[in-house]
This record gives structure tokens, C-alpha cells and sequence, in this order.
């Protein structure tokens, strides 16, 4: 199979036919990403034409300074973010939300990172041993500070600043997939 960058610069210098392979390449990818994002097929399949519509105008301002997996999921990221900020303003316009249902210090993009973070974070909260998985549920889900959780557990707060290092690092092992 041809690299993606031969394929780039294949269609920039004219076979715009190629440029179906770089849809082929990359559908299923995009699409999983503005499913993700917009939790709709219907939603998803727009995004992805959205995607593609502005590869096909970009595309000759791909530099190769990252893969082009990595600069078409940046671009994809983006559009579909861009859907959640429609959603969220549409939400507000039509009337359907109050203004302070919103909380304007955090943007879509934080809303949607900070749920998957936290989604993650628990999954693998789960799987600490019970000292570290007390003090990560106390810090991340109920936001308690180290003097806090050190009162709470009844432990020194240099005690917790440990423990909570520790867990990051068991839990930065389990993102990687290493064993622990």
C-alpha cells in the first residue's frame, strides 16, 4: 500500500481521483471521532463530511510535520467540536436552556475532555488498591484539597501527596497498557 504522504502529494499535484483512497483510508477513523463527539450517527456522518470537505480545500497546507492520521484527527477533533458549540448556542437561542445552565468558563472542548477524563480516570480508579483509590475519588471526584483529604483519611497531607502521586503513576502505567 502506498504511504499517506506519497498519497498527499499525489493529489496535490493533480489526481484529484486519489483523493476517493484518502477518504477510504480514513472514513471509519473520522467518523468514530465525530461519533464520539456528537453520540448521533446522523450528527457523525455530517461532521465526517464536514471533514472531508475541508481536507479536499487543505490539503496542500499539509506540511508533514505530523502524520497525516494525526493532522486529519486534529481536523476532525475541530469540526466536531465545532458541532457541540453550534448545539450548545442553538440550545441557548431557541430558548430550550437558561443562560446559567452554562458554564461559560469552561468550553465545549473542556466540557467534553473533563467528562472523558473523568470517565477514564474512575475506570481506572477502579483498578488502584483501595489506599490510592480513596484518595484519587476524594481529589478528582469531590474535590477536596490534600489538607481535605488528609483530615477525611485521617493521614498526614504529605501522606496524600504521595499516595496521590503514586496513583497518577499507576494510572499513567494503565493508559500506556503496561503491566503493573
Amino acid at each position: 500500500m502506498e504511504k499517506d504522504e506519497q498519497l498527499v502529494k499525489r493529489i496535490i499535484a493533480g489526481e484529484k481521483d486519489q483523493f476517493r483512497e484518502l477518504i477510504t483510508r480514513f472514513q471509519t477513523r473520522v467518523f468514530a471521532v465525530a461519533y464520539k463527539v456528537s453520540k448521533n450517527t446522523k450528527d457523525a456522518e455530517d461532521i465526517t463530511q464536514e471533514v472531508f470537505l475541508q481536507l479536499y480545500r487543505s490539503l496542500s497546507q499539509f506540511k508533514g510535520d505530523s502524520s497525516l492520521s494525526t493532522w486529519i484527527y486534529k481536523i476532525a477533533m475541530s469540526k466536531a467540536l465545532d458541532y457541540r458549540r453550534k448545539q450548545i448556542r442553538q440550545v441557548v437561542y431557541e430558548g430550550e436552556g437558561n443562560l446559567y445552565d452554562i458554564p461559560f468558563e469552561s468550553t465545549p472542548e473542556d466540557l467534553l475532555l473533563d467528562k472523558e477524563d473523568k470517565e477514564l480516570a474512575r475506570a481506572y480508579m477502579e483498578k488502584l488498591p483501595d489506599t490510592y483509590k480513596e484518595v484519587v475519588h476524594l481529589y478528582y471526584f469531590q474535590q477536596q484539597s490534600y489538607r481535605e483529604i488528609a483530615s477525611t483519611l485521617n493521614v498526614a497531607v504529605k501522606t496524600v501527596e504521595s499516595r496521590l502521586y503514586r496513583a497518577k503513576l499507576i494510572m499513567k502505567k494503565q493508559g500506556k497498557g503496561e503491566e503493573l
